[in-house]
């Protein structure tokens, strides 16, 4: 079981390498605050918080400067209810099944589909990758349970608690 994603191409082995890992929150977080912070679609979001270390596995191939990937992952992440707002734990995780290329120092891919991992020092690290699966894998929308009856539009009560004191049948749903 490996604890890291830092791989060294001076012993890679011609079959290729089976990895397990697990990586605990304090690895993962960093990556996933940055691609939070950056300007783009999660830059007014707060940062997910990971309720267990992620854990997964790796089939992978070296094919010249291209690199196969074929596993999966997971890890328990702290939502909140798109519809009633109350917080809660659940498994987030995908599988992968993806070929990047290999690129040294800064040179830029040759093929434009973006999917590069650096070689820095004859070593690559595939944490970022599997950061960027992770945000891949995120929910559109986040539901405590699928019947989740949301918030009265009047009064704010959790419906799924109980009828409101209001007695106004509307739900916020989105």
């Amino acid at each position: 079981m490996r604890d890291n994603l830092k791989f060294s191409l001076e012993s890679w082995p011609e079959a290729g390498l089976k990895v397990d890992f697990v990586l605990v929150p304090s690895v993962i977080s960093p990556y996933l605050e940055a691609a939070v912070t950056e300007d783009g679609e999660f830059s007014e979001a707060d940062p997910p918080q990971l309720a267990s270390s992620m854990r997964g596995h790796l089939e992978l191939q070296l094919f010249g400067k291209r690199l196969r990937l074929v596993g999966a992952f997971s890890v328990k992440v702290e939502f909140n209810c798109h519809r009633c707002l109350a917080a809660f734990v659940d498994r987030l995780g995908d599988n992968i099944a993806e070929t990047v290329e290999l690129v040294r120092d800064d040179r830029e891919p040759d093929d434009e589909s973006g999917a590069a991992v650096r070689i820095i020092n004859n070593e690559f690290d595939l944490t970022p990758l599997i950061c960027e699966f992770f945000w891949l894998a995120w929910p559109m929308k986040v539901l405590c349970r699928p019947d989740c009856a949301g918030l009265c539009l009047t009064c704010g009560a959790n419906l799924n608690e109980g009828p409101c004191s209001c007695h106004k049948t509307q739900i916020v749903r989105h």
